[in-house]
């Protein structure tokens, strides 16, 4: 688990791109990761999720999700590195 792929949504995020991408991280290692920081974001996330957890039903999977705040380094224009919270959601899933 020291290798936890982490998908950063953001407030344009294409909610079907990140789904597909997080089916696939689950379907490869049973965990993933997705980070968002801000309202849109969050709001963007939260519509991966709930299309995440119906294929996960309808593909027989028991999950668990715990979202949690995080502190992510983020770079301006300037390359300058600031520091931000993030709300993290980790999704572990098994087939049942």
């Amino acid at each position: 688990m020291d290798n936890i792929k982490v998908l950063k949504v953001a407030g344009d995020s294409n909610i079907n791109a990140v789904m597909d991408a997080a089916i696939k991280e689950i379907t490869e290692s049973s965990i993933v990761n997705i980070d968002c920081i801000g309202v849109k974001a969050s709001y963007q996330a939260v519509k991966v999720l709930i299309l995440l957890t119906e294929r996960l039903v309808k593909s027989g999977y028991k999950f668990y999700i715990r979202p949690y705040y995080v502190k992510v380094d983020t770079l301006t224009k300037e390359n300058d590195t600031i520091a931000k919270t993030a709300i993290r959601w980790t999704i572990i899933a098994k087939k049942k």
